[in-house]
């Protein structure tokens, strides 16, 4: 067989290359006369590759990496058609249930599924009344739409609920249900009824409501008055507004809205990264919170509050547990599981098993959906024409000031220095990603100190801070805030505080898109760590006196910058930009030193470093124009 691949693989090129051929393939530099194209479930929703559009002008299967993988382990080429990575899975407008799918076609689905609650008054769009006209019913203060959701892995289950009441022109009045699992489920139970008078329907929907949760509906909806009852299902407030995948920037509008910004085009592009839907579409799907019928995006402060609540009181709970109750700690555990994912509804819920479990899939979930929910505040709805300016509205709205750095400029080559002193390639399984810096912003956030006021204090340096590209539009209109609960590993273990480290290496590690999108953005914030710095080797004890003092502390790491390399910026700021070198502190929990500063007033965002995260060692190969076999590097 002759084989084309094209993009970013789990794997190098050159490993495939050999791997092929060994089975007696052959790989093709062009498409022409080829059996396939490989690629990555993801390349359609990027806008695929040269290669894949001349493949499907062609006729030629395009696949999944997974073909590959299979057909070397059953020793024979598998059917192509069962993985067409360009083929459409709906049968009868419903597709294959998530949980029913390969995880990289779950992704692939989820990225392309149109959102179909997106707020308080967003009528469900599988009703089909919103083509008639339709809107939500409202009646003495209270929006009858309610999303609801039960997680329970002990009797597998794992369910939504939506019920509208839907008015259309005429005022008929209808009552929208649907009850299944997350995705899109064929099995799931759906109606449409339309009734014969208002009261009616409102009695119905308030009957249905108590059936479904135990509740009193006007009781929830008037005072957020409820209790959880076993077994039964618990609402998602929904907040008024629209749920960032659907307002946000579609593909097709970004390069006309930043064509006509006003902004200069460096900051206009920036802002369309953040206005757009991508970033946030891939972030919920890879926390599995990318549910269409369940607008995480659009929460309730309230909501977002009660699942801050049910993570502090389940963390207070573990440090509370006594060593030796062997079953109590696991019945904790799942009972908390069950809990956390009914609150935030998720395509893959799990039983938390540990504290680092609970750090990347509780805390850090909870502080991304709330940073998200920011985000979809002030994007709004972005899906009408770009020639009013949207991206420069939503920059004046932002309350900062984003500038471009010049290239030659003493700070860009600074920053330039920086980066290259405290970066380590960081390895993905068999791949190594090195780092370059497409471009450089100074900032000056609105909501936090001023350079001005954080210039006076004692002890500053400029440090780097990780965050995924979803919740920077949070960061820079309402400044850092401090971890949301103590966890004794990196990031949390010092308590509710903001973390910045010496090394660009370890911002990288939350620096990014997601995980296969190769661009992303570093922080770089002036902290100053008070008069009095605490340096630890260890986990914390008492984060809560350390909390109190509003101390500086430096937890030392097994890698340093070598000090001899430091040097003062302005305004006596230090910058401990040194090459990494082993430390003295081999038994550190942390990789690199990490600062932890417990007063926002003390932090303020400076700069932001434009990033684009390299395979290194790679040459991909396109698509000669020509149709020659010499790559094209």
């Amino acid at each position: 067989m002759i084989i084309s691949l094209s993009g970013r693989l789990s794997r190098t090129h050159q490993y495939w290359k050999t791997k092929i051929e060994k089975h007696g393939g052959k790989v093709a530099n062009h498409v022409i006369g080829v059996t396939c194209v490989v690629v990555s479930s993801s390349e359609r929703d990027r806008g695929g590759s040269s290669k894949v559009t001349e493949a499907l002008e062609r006729s030629i299967p395009v696949v999944r990496e997974a073909w590959l993988n299979d057909s070397i382990e059953k020793d024979e080429p598998q059917p192509l058609d069962a993985y067409d990575v360009v083929s459409d899975l709906a049968v009868d407008g419903k597709g294959i249930p998530w949980d029913m799918q390969d995880p990289s076609q779950e992704a692939l689905e989820s990225l392309n599924a149109e959102i179909k609650v997106y707020g308080k008054r967003g009528v469900h769009k599988d009703s089909k009344l919103d083509k008639e006209g339709g809107v939500i019913f409202e009646k003495d203060g209270i929006i009858y739409n309610c999303a609801l959701s039960v997680s329970d892995r002990g009797r597998k289950v794992n369910e939504i609920c939506v019920m509208q009441l839907i008015m259309v022109p005429e005022n008929r009045i209808h009552l929208y249900y649907k009850r299944g699992k997350v995705g899109a489920d064929p099995r799931a139970e759906e109606r449409v009824e339309e009734k014969k008078n208002v009261d009616e329907a409102i009695k119905e929907f308030a009957e249905m409501f108590e059936e479904l949760t135990g509740n009193g509906f006007e009781p929830w909806e008037r005072e957020k008055k409820i209790q959880k009852k076993p077994r039964k299902f618990y609402p998602i407030d929904i907040d008024d507004g629209y749920d960032v995948r659907y307002g946000g920037l579609g593909l097709r509008q970004l390069g006309a809205a930043a064509a006509h910004c006003k902004l200069d085009p460096f900051v206009a592009n920036f802002m369309k990264v953040l206005c757009g839907q991508e970033i946030y579409r891939y972030a919920l799907m890879e926390m599995g919170l990318d549910a269409p019928d369940l607008p995480v995006a659009m929460l309730t402060d309230f909501h977002i509050q009660k699942c801050e609540e049910t993570l502090l009181e389940f963390v207070e709970k573990l440090f509370k547990t006594i060593e030796g109750e062997e079953d109590k700690p696991s019945a904790v555990w799942s009972d908390f599981s069950q809990r956390w994912f009914t609150l935030l509804h998720s395509t893959r819920p799990f039983i938390f098993r540990d504290h680092q479990d609970l750090a990347d899939h509780g805390a850090s979930v909870l502080e991304t959906v709330r940073d998200i929910n920011v985000a979809s505040r002030i994007i709004e709805d972005m899906s009408g024409s770009t020639i009013d300016d949207p991206l420069f509205d939503r920059y004046k709205k932002l309350g900062c000031s984003i500038s471009p750095l010049e290239k030659e400029s003493d700070d860009y080559n600074m920053i330039l220095k920086y980066v290259e002193k405290t970066y380590e390639p960081v390895k993905v399984g068999e791949i190594s990603y090195g780092i370059s810096v497409e471009n450089v912003f100074q900032v000056e956030v609105g909501a936090g100190p001023s350079y001005d006021d954080i210039k006076k204090l004692p002890n500053k340096v400029l440090l780097w801070c990780g965050t995924r590209s979803s919740n920077l539009l949070r960061h820079l209109h309402k400044g850092f805030l401090p971890a949301v609960c103590t966890l004794p590993v990196s990031g949390y273990m010092f308590g509710r505080a903001i973390v910045c480290s010496d090394a660009a290496a370890e911002a990288a590690r939350y620096g990014y898109t997601a995980v296969d999108r190769p661009e992303g953005f570093l922080v770089l914030a002036v902290a100053s760590l008070g008069k009095e710095i605490t340096e630890i080797t260890s986990v914390p004890e008492d984060t809560e006196s350390l909390e109190e003092k509003k101390a500086g502390v430096k937890g030392l790491g097994r890698k340093k910058t070598n000090e001899k390399e430091h040097f003062v910026w302005k305004d006596d700021i230090m910058v401990p930009c040194g090459s990494l070198v082993e430390s003295e502190h081999k038994d550190s929990p942390l990789e690199y030193n990490e600062y932890a500063v417990y007063d926002p007033k003390q932090v303020m965002i400076r700069f932001l470093v434009g990033v684009k995260f390299e395979e290194q060692d790679v040459v991909y190969e396109e698509v000669d124009p020509a149709g020659a076999d010499t790559p094209v590097e």
